[in-house]
């Protein structure tokens, strides 16, 4: 039996309707083939991962211990918050992507091969340190919140929360093709969504934008299962992020779009700002749409204090 490692694997089964739990099975059947020790929880509800995380992170480990987790940005998300409520916040995991739109996977370079992360883990049990973002809100500044991805308010949100609601998300998603969905209600969200003005603060310096449409903060370049909204964001720069575009039409979305995906030059547009700093406070007066990790967070008006924070992760 190989004694160095004991896993421990968290998994939301139903991430990626269901491919979290193909993923399960291929990790288990290769744990069994190599004689590692393994236990099983799975979460069922919405914020269980939280709690299952926050316990394994209070909890003493002999050296070999490692926490799996497995789905998608969302469980990722409740993972990481439940690793930095415990009173260890500096315990290290492990993450096999098995979502929808693993952006988090994708700047981090991961792979969703359980054979990769397997070898990663007989090679070194040294973790690598990885940025995420934090935010407080505002009148509970006593609470600290975390993200991988991104929190961005209008837009994405929007387009996050129509493709939600969406029958077709469940097709696609049964054919490995669910994150087109997200692609599909761009036009539904550029109909959907409105105007409406931004304070950004960074230090001393203030900015003011009367017509924004969406403003993201975010941790690396990807929103959306794969849109490279910022190519310059990275997960290990010690910055976050905030992006506001302003209102435009369908022709100049289809421009920005080709720009994106060409070559990057839509950051040059003039109706495309963002703002890279260890913190940054966002303040929207209007009630709007906003997610978290592509998470719904119910329709509101923000003050959202943003930084710069770290966790430890097994990357392979």
């Amino acid at each position: 039996m190989n004694k160095k490692l004991r896993l421990h694997l968290l998994v939301n089964e139903t991430a990626g309707n269901g491919r979290a739990k193909k993923i399960l099975y291929q990790l288990v059947l290769l744990l069994i083939n190599e004689n590692i020790d393994f236990d099983i929880k799975k979460s069922t509800y919405a914020g269980q991962t939280i709690k299952l995380a926050q316990e394994y992170g209070s909890n003493i480990h002999n050296e070999g211990e490692v926490l799996i987790v497995i789905g998608g940005d969302g469980s990722l998300n409740e993972a990481l918050n439940g690793i930095k409520r415990s009173s260890n916040p500096e315990t290290p995991f492990a993450y096999l992507p098995a979502g929808t739109g693993n952006d988090f996977a994708r700047a981090a370079k991961l792979s969703s091969d359980p054979k990769l992360l397997l070898l990663r883990l007989k090679k070194s049990l040294i973790p690598d340190k990885i940025d995420c973002g934090s935010f407080q809100i505002d009148g509970h500044l006593n609470q600290l919140y975390y993200f991988a991805n991104s929190f961005g308010i209008g837009f994405d949100a929007c387009v996050n929360h129509l493709s939600n609601i969406s029958e077709l998300k469940k097709i696609l998603n049964k054919l490995n093709k669910g994150k087109l969905v997200y692609g599909l209600n761009i036009l539904s969200g550029l109909r959907k969504q409105d105007t409406f003005n931004v304070e950004i603060k960074s230090g001393h310096q203030q900015w003011y934008y009367q017509k924004a449409f969406l403003v993201t903060t975010t941790n690396h370049p990807y929103l959306g299962g794969g849109i490279p909204l910022l190519p310059s964001a990275r997960i290990d720069n010690h910055k976050i992020d905030t992006v506001v575009v302003e209102k435009f039409g369908l022709n100049k979305l289809v421009k920005l779009f080709i720009n994106l995906l060409k070559d990057g030059s839509h950051i040059h547009d003039p109706q495309f700002h963002y703002i890279e700093a260890e913190k940054i406070t966002v303040t929207v007066n209007k009630k709007e749409f906003a997610q978290v990790d592509g998470e719904e967070v119910k329709l509101n008006s923000f003050k959202l204090e943003f930084a710069v924070k770290q966790f430890n992760l097994f990357r392979y």
